[in-house]
Formats: structure tokens, C-alpha cells, sequence
């Protein structure tokens, strides 16, 4: 494989990895903890992978191949991001009003016992 293929790779795997942790992000914030811990999963594997290929790459190969790297998992630590951002808006929904009062009564009924 050439130094600019695992570049392209390297950048796809990142713009997955960064989708993931976004969305991961979204819906911790949102109080979706199971989806939160599956994405955190999901996540790692990619991101393991990302790392695995851009290290390798960094390790062994010419400068414009690791500038290819560098070049093409930057672009898509950015446009990775925004795209989760996109996906966990459209999928990662809140709690209704009617769920976040249930939650602060019971809170509160909890703490006055």
C-alpha cells in the first residue's frame, strides 16, 4: 500500500472516529448514557485503528508521506467533527419536558425521604 493510500484510509477511519465521539458526546450530554457507553465502544475500535495506521505511517515512510497524513487525518479531524455534530443533532434526541419534570420529582421525593 503507498504512503498516499494509507493516508486516504487514515483520514476516512479519523472523519469515523470523530462522528463517533461526537454524537458520544451529544448523547451523554443528553442523558443517553447506554448510547453514550455504545458509541464510547464503537469509537475506540476506530480510533484504534486511525492511530495504529497514522503511527505506522509516521514511523516509516518519506516526508511526503507522513505529510500526506498529517495533511489528509487534520481535514478530517474537522469536517469528521462537524459531520457528527450534523448526525447526533438529527438522531440524538433530548428528554421531553414531561421527562425531565418526572425526573426532578422523583429527585425530589427521594431527597425528602
Amino acid at each position: 500500500m503507498t504512503g498516499l493510500e494509507v493516508a486516504v484510509i487514515a483520514s476516512a477511519t479519523m472523519v469515523a472516529t470523530d462522528i463517533v465521539s461526537t454524537v458520544q458526546i451529544m448523547a451523554s450530554a443528553r442523558n443517553r448514557g447506554w448510547l453514550a457507553g455504545w458509541l464510547d465502544t464503537a469509537g475506540w475500535l476506530v480510533a484504534i485503528t486511525t492511530t495504529t495506521l497514522t503511527v505506522t505511517a509516521l514511523q516509516g515512510s518519506s516526508f511526503s508521506e507522513k505529510a500526506w497524513v498529517i495533511v489528509l487525518v487534520s481535514a478530517a479531524n474537522l469536517f469528521g467533527t462537524k459531520l457528527g455534530q450534523v448526525i447526533g443533532t438529527k438522531y440524538v434526541k433530548d428528554m421531553t419536558v414531561e421527562q425531565r419534570l418526572a425526573n426532578l420529582e422523583a429527585v425530589a421525593l427521594n431527597d425528602n425521604h
